[in-house]
Formats: structure tokens, C-alpha cells, sequence
């Protein structure tokens, strides 16, 4: 199901889930470099949970994961990344509900990548980023509403928390602003509006705030069971405070498409345009046009796999100049049911990086494999 439509589709009651992962393998090139290429190996654990309450119309959602790295060859990289996100959600009646959610995120920017790109030998380890998050928001609608309203207004706060008297500059807060709106047309036709407004206020560099702004027009269908589609295009544009840079205004499209052609067989297709803010210092915004492909089939009762491929095309604006930067991943993945409880797997990942730099062009690689116990 399009995650569009996911925040109208809530199954009810209380739910536990614990779940535990672990991997070994190994990753070449782990600095990300263009020569002189070194390969590690690796040991991947993962606990996560999700818990579920409901009581009457209150409904509390908690998940929570922590996934631990330890590598033979580079154990100043050794670390955890963390996400906490708890949503409530109020009924107020059948078809209009309240809701809140924050979310805690703690991540390890890995040496060859983001701010020391290309320059992975400058660090002795890599960087830590913290993201925290809140929104609350307005739900109106069922999945099979005539209409369907989605508000939500919230802010983020990001900062690196290593290197703090360089990487400060990049401490930022993001004020948002969400509107959707559905309406249907005829059969399983929907009329959609989605409108986006971000201000981001930099702590420590307030020439950057910007503001941007964001609209798309186009139609949802959810034709048969098996196949749902959205395909909406628009606008967007970026000003900044100090009226001396220049502002940016760009077309902007998404279309996502989940389609069945067999009972075992499932495809979903996603492509779009966005601005990102900038994770570099110097750099002032960036155009990201990405398009995402995932098939899975599953061959038999207990054996799946899955193909991920993606790429993606960053234009970088800093002060002076524009910079090119082209990503491709790809990542197959077997799946084996051992029971209910118990899931075997394996693993490859493949990841390309071509830049206007040829010194920033590199390749890496990584094969896994691991189990998961669920209860």
C-alpha cells in the first residue's frame, strides 16, 4: 500500500513485537575511496521492538530500535545508531482523528561520506548525527472517504554532535507545515493537493535561512486490489534571508506506483524531486531527483527474494559553483522462512558514486549473512 494512504489504514487492538537481527560480512572499500581501496569485515546486532495499546479511543504506538556495528579491521568505526518514535492518535469520531508523534534519531555518518567525502583520511573516525523531531496533526477521512484531509505542523532540530567547533555551523532548526487533500472523482479516482512549507533557521549561519515552499497536483487510483498508483507534479521554490544569494524555483513530480502481476510477485516504483538542505559547509542547497525500484517474489511458502535498485542525481549549489553528484544502489537479498519465529538470510550490496570531481568517484561492496528471531 502507497504510504500515502498508510495514515488512513490502522488496524486496532494491542500488539507486541520483538525482534532480534543479526549479521556478519564483509564491506570493500569501506573509506569510500577513489585508489587504494581496504575491506573489513563486519558483525551487525539489532534488537528492535513495537508495541501497540489501545484503549478506548486513545491509541499509543512505540518503536524502538538499536543497531550495533563492530568491524575487525576498523574499530575506531565501531557504533550504534539509535531510533526512539512514539505516536499517539485520538479518535474523535469514525472518520476524524488527532494525532502526535516525535522521533529521536541518532545516526553514524561513516568516514568517505557527507562532510568528509572524498577526504575519509582526515578523520580518525567518523561523525555522529542527531536528528530530533515532533509534529501533531489532523486526520480526516477513511481509505474509501469521497475525501480525505491530512494537516500536521511540527519541527525538527539536526546537529552534528562530534567536531562540534567545525561542524556547528550546520546546526539547524526546520519549522514544517503539511496540507494533503484527497477527493474522489469517480470509481477509485482521487483528485490529490499536497502543499509543503519548511523554514529553516540555521543557529550559527543565518544567511542560509530559507524558505521553501512546495506544491503538487495529480491523481491517486487504487484500481483492483492488487494495483495503486499516485502521479502528481508541481512546483517548488527556495529564498533565502540574505537577499544576496540567489533564490531557486524548479519543477517538482513524485509518482509511486505498488502493483501484484502475480499472487507472489510484487513491484513498487518510485521517482521524484525534492530540495534537500545541505550537510556540507560552504554548500547551500541541493536539487535531488531519485527514482527507486523494489521487486520481491516469493518462490515458495518460505523462500522470498528481493531486488532493490536506485539512483540517484544531486545537484549541489554552493557560493561560487554547482557540482554534480550521480548515486546508484543496488541490493539482492534471500529470505529463508525457517518458521515462525525464525528467518535465515543473505545478502548483496552494490553502490557507485560518479561526481563533476573525479577524485570523489568511487565503488563499494558488501556481502552478508544473518538471522532474525521474532516473537
Amino acid at each position: 500500500m502507497l504510504k500515502a494512504q498508510t495514515d488512513f489504514v490502522l488496524e486496532s487492538g494491542n500488539k507486541f513485537t520483538a525482534k532480534l537481527s543479526s549479521e556478519y560480512g564483509q564491506i570493500s572499500n569501506f573509506l569510500h575511496q577513489n585508489k587504494d581501496e581496504e575491506s573489513t569485515r563486519y558483525i551487525k546486532i539489532e534488537p528492535s521492538v513495537f508495541i501497540q495499546t489501545q484503549f478506548s479511543r486513545h491509541l499509543l504506538q512505540l518503536e524502538a530500535n538499536i543497531s550495533h556495528y563492530q568491524f575487525s579491521e576498523f574499530g575506531e568505526d565501531d557504533h550504534s545508531n539509535l531510533s526512539f518514535k512514539p505516536k499517539y492518535l485520538f479518535k474523535l469520531d469514525h472518520n476524524k482523528t488527532l494525532f502526535a508523534d516525535f522521533k529521536l534519531q541518532e545516526e553514524y555518518e561513516y568516514r568517505g561520506t557527507g562532510l568528509s567525502l572524498g577526504n575519509a583520511t582526515s578523520l580518525t573516525t567518523g561523525d555522529d548525527k542527531k536528528r530530533v523531531a515532533a509534529n501533531i496533526g489532523y486526520l480526516y477521512g477513511q481509505i474509501d472517504s469521497v475525501a480525505k484531509l491530512k494537516l500536521s505542523i511540527g519541527q525538527e532540530d539536526f546537529r552534528y554532535t562530534t567536531r562540534r567547533i567545525q561542524n556547528r555551523a550546520l546546526d539547524r532548526v526546520d519549522h514544517k507545515a503539511t496540507a494533503s487533500i484527497d477527493y474522489l472523482l469517480s470509481g477509485k479516482t482521487y483528485f490529490a493537493v499536497d502543499l509543503a512549507y519548511i523554514q529553516s533557521d540555521f543557529q550559527r549561519d543565518k544567511p542560509l535561512n530559507k524558505d521553501e515552499y512546495a506544491l503538487l497536483v495529480g491523481m491517486k487510483w487504487q484500481s483492483t486490489a492488487i494495483t495503486q498508483l499516485q502521479a502528481l507534479v508541481g512546483y517548488q521554490t527556495l529564498s533565502f534571508e540574505d537577499q544576496r544569494l540567489d533564490s531557486d524555483n524548479s519543477f517538482k513530480w513524485r509518482f509511486d506506483m505498488n502493483w501484484q502481476p502475480t499472487f507472489f510477485s510484487k513491484i513498487n516504483i518510485n521517482t521524484q524531486r525534492n530540495y534537500e538542505t545541505e550537510n556540507r559547509i560552504a554548500e547551500r542547497y541541493r536539487v535531488v531527483d531519485s527514482t527507486n525500484l523494489n521487486v520481491t517474489h516469493q518462490f515458495t511458502d518460505y523462500f522470498q527474494t528481493s531486488v532493490a535498485i536506485g539512483y540517484k542525481q544531486e545537484e549541489i549549489i554552493y557560493l561560487d559553483q554547482t557540482d554534480n553528484e550521480d548515486y546508484l544502489y543496488s541490493a539482492l537479498k534471500f529470505n529463508y522462512q525457517r518458521n515462525d519465529w525464525l528467518t535465515l538470510f543473505a545478502g548483496f550490496t552494490f553502490t557507485d558514486l560518479e561526481a563533476s570531481d573525479d577524485n570523489l568517484n568511487n565503488q563499494r561492496n558488501s556481502l552478508s549473512l544473518g538471522f532474525s528471531v521474532t516473537i
